[in-house]
This record gives structure tokens, sequence and C-alpha cells, in this order.
């Protein structure tokens, strides 16, 4: 899937079109791109095509001084709790690299031999060896980007908390039958229990940048109730295909779960304004129960059902710092990246730095807290719209949608739900 030049993994697009030079970006548009996620590996439930030779040795893009000056958040936060991100697959020099971004930006070091960094498996084990096989190795490398954005982000929005990851292994991974059909039970049960040990290893908020293809099971069954916790912030993100209608992905669809959109930044001299990321995911979830405090003319949007997305962040044009290459060889370094895989990890350190989390149900406390405590996003659109309605993928022009669904509006709208942060949440 191509969008304005991007490559789109499901919370993650590899990109150089926005940070360069025009003719730099017209290079990059004619570049070749390569599925991360195609074929067997589809079952990963990620949506990806990754730009070859996207690599530099200085960084490109926002960085986590962006992220901080355009969203209000300070450079030491007075919550320092622990934000646990949730991945696939091994990474063992993560710690070297989340190193080299923060000494980048000037974060404080966050390293093992003090306890600030830690990794073990989703069931609480030691960090996972490298994955068997050239096909392991090949995930494993593709997914360090994944795995490097999460941590830089939750890095930048929160300096002062610890950083847990929590890895899932490969064979915990669906499997496609002769028919072609795929299984997502035993992974989402995989994720509920990464869940439950990111909790027990003392998370205040935990980052989940996987969407999942979601099912009445997921949604109303026994693994629907691994993510409820009140007192620790769950976040996901919405995914990066724009407006969805009434199909979802899974977790943020649940109500227990903080939804996160995108947005793209824009710098006019010291200022920074935002609007709606074109690729930032949303839709309606039939049937599910709306969250605890989301508005009832928002609920009406979806007619009566829960509305995805809750809050965003920036999701576009982004810095990150990678090495980990096992099946290449050849260490990406700095890369640009965007995707709502950046913005669920920055707000997730956006709740652990804001401390206070006892009352946090869901997106309640968001809720709750009222405009002044987001940047209002009234510019940009996710989908088709036609007369003032969004029409649904495929749709041919038949079902059409309320127009904030698709199109950022003032207040609340699909693709970045209240806003963004205008510094820490005051709960």
């Amino acid at each position: 899937m191509f969008r304005s030049g991007l490559a789109v993994f499901t919370g993650i697009v590899l990109t150089l079109a926005l940070a360069v030079a025009p003719s730099a970006a017209d290079e990059a548009r004619a570049s070749r791109f390569e599925p991360v996620c195609g074929g067997k590996y589809a079952r990963l439930a990620c949506q990806v095509q990754k730009l070859v030779g996207s690599s530099y040795q200085a960084p490109m893009g926002w960085g986590a001084t962006d992220l901080q000056v355009s969203h209000g958040i300070p450079a030491n936060s007075p919550g320092s709790g622990t934000v646990a991100i949730i991945d696939v697959g091994a990474y063992p020099n993560l710690e070297s690299d989340l190193a080299t971004y923060r000494q980048q930006y000037g974060l404080p070091p966050c390293a093992s031999a003090t306890g600030c960094f830690r990794q073990m498996d989703f069931r609480g084990g030691p960090p996972l060896p490298p994955s068997p096989g050239a096909d392991g190795a090949t995930v494993d490398e593709q997914i360090a980007v994944e795995t490097s954005l999460d941590v830089d982000m939750a890095s930048a929005a929160c300096p002062n908390c610890k950083i847990l990851e929590v890895q899932i292994p490969l064979s915990e991974v669906p499997t496609t039958d002769d028919s072609g059909n795929v299984n997502y039970d035993r992974y989402a049960a995989a994720f509920g229990t990464a869940v439950q040990t990111s909790i027990a290893n003392g998370a205040t908020a935990i980052s989940i940048s996987y969407g999942l293809p979601g099912n009445d099971g997921m949604i109303r069954g026994p693994v629907a109730q691994q993510f409820a916790h009140r007192g620790v912030a769950i976040v996901a993100s919405s995914g990066d295909s724009g407006f969805q209608a009434t199909r979802f992905l899974w977790p943020q669809a649940l109500p227990t779960v903080t939804a996160v959109g995108g947005t793209e930044l824009v710098k006019q001299g010291t200022t920074y304004s935002e609007g709606a990321w074109s690729g930032a995911g949303s839709s309606c979830v039939p049937g599910a129960t709306p969250p605890p405090g989301q508005p009832g003319e928002v609920t009406a949007s979806c007619n009566g059902a829960r509305t995805a997305v809750d809050v965003s962040a920036v999701a576009d044009n982004l810095a990150i710092y990678t090495t980990y290459s096992p099946a290449s060889n050849h260490p990406l370094g700095w890369t640009v990246v965007a995707g709502t895989s950046a913005s669920a990890p920055f707000i997730a350190g956006v709740y652990a730095a804001s401390g206070n989390l006892g009352a946090v149900d869901g997106p309640n406390l968001l809720y709750q807290a009222g405009p002044p405590a987001f940047n209002d996003i009234t510019s940009g659109t996710n989908g088709g719209i036609s007369n003032g309605r969004c029409l649904a993928p495929g749709s041919g022009g038949g079902a059409t949608f309320d127009g904030r669904l698709c199109g950022a509006a003032p207040g609340w709208d699909g693709p970045t739900g209240l806003g963004s942060p205008k510094g820490l949440f005051r709960f």
C-alpha cells in the first residue's frame, strides 16, 4: 500500500519523501520498495513495505526535541514510571541502539546496569535469543525497526521513565492453513499474556504498535479481560490504512485501551502546527462497548458503538536509530519512519510522565480532561469525503458515515480523536 510515497507497516512507515530536499524526495519516490510482511510473513499482522537503502549517518526527520516542544512535553517530567513496549522477535542490541538515540537528543542514559532498561520474553523469562533460521533472522531484522521506533518514542515523551521491552517469540505468530486462512486467537492471547507480564513487572503504561484483524471473540472473549486493568494505561496504535468504516484492528478496538491516531507536524520558524496524518486509522467497532467517558455525540457517530481514535500524536517523518541486521548484515543506522507505531508509544510515555494513573480505565481520564489538555487538530483527512460524509473504502459511493470519522474538525474527530497532548496530562 502506498500513501504519498510512504511504505506502510501496521503502525509504521519508512519514508524519505518529507525529510529531504525536493530533488532527493523525487529520487525516493522512484526508489524500489520491498514488502516486509508479504507472503508467508503476512500472518505477523503487519502491512509493511521497506524502502531499499534508507539509511543515514546522521538523523533526518523529527527528533525527540521537536516532539517535546511541539507537544509541550518537559525535558524532565514529574512522573518517572515504567513504560512497557510489547513487540515481536529478538533484538539483542536494542539497549545500545537506544543509547545512541538518547545521546543524540540529550536524553539521560537508560541502561540495564542501573535498572532503567530491561528486556524479557512475554512470560517474564530471559530476553529472546535470535530467532532460528534464515526466515527468523529476516523477521527479527525487519521488526527491529518497529521495536526501535517504539522505545525511541517512549523515551522522547518520558526521558525519566524506565523502559521494559516484552518480547513475543515467532513461535506464537499464527500459521496459515491449506485454504489460506489465519487464526489470530493464539497470537492475541500472547499479547494478553505480555500485558499481564508487563503489569507484574511494574509497568504503569503499556504500548502495543501491532494491529490484528479483530473479531467478536477478541472484543468480548476472555482475552479482552487481560486488557482491563484499572490504574495502568494500555495504549495501542490505530493503524495506518486510513478510514476503514466498520473494519477495525485489535487491541485498539477494546474500550479499556487508549486508541492512538496520528498527525503530521509542520514547523514555520519556531512555531509548530499539526494536521491529521492521511494514513491514520479510524473506524467504528460494531457492537463494542464505548470506552468510559466517550461522549454521547461521539458514540452517535458509530450508532452507539466504540469509535477509534481517542487521542493522537505525531506519526510522520520521524528519526530513529537501529542497527540490528542478522539477515542482511547491513545496519540501517539513522532511518526516517512514520506511522501510528510512533504515536502509541509516545502517548504511553506521556501517560507515564504525567503520573497519578490510579483512576485510569482506558481513555476515561482523557475524555474528562477537557479541551485545554489538547492541541485541537482541525485540518486533514484520512479517507474519501462526499457531501460532508465519509465514504467506506471500496463502497463505490454507497455506504457513507459521519464526516467526523474521516475528517479533522473542531473537537473530537476520527483521525485524531481529542487531539494531541498540550503538555502532560493533568489527572
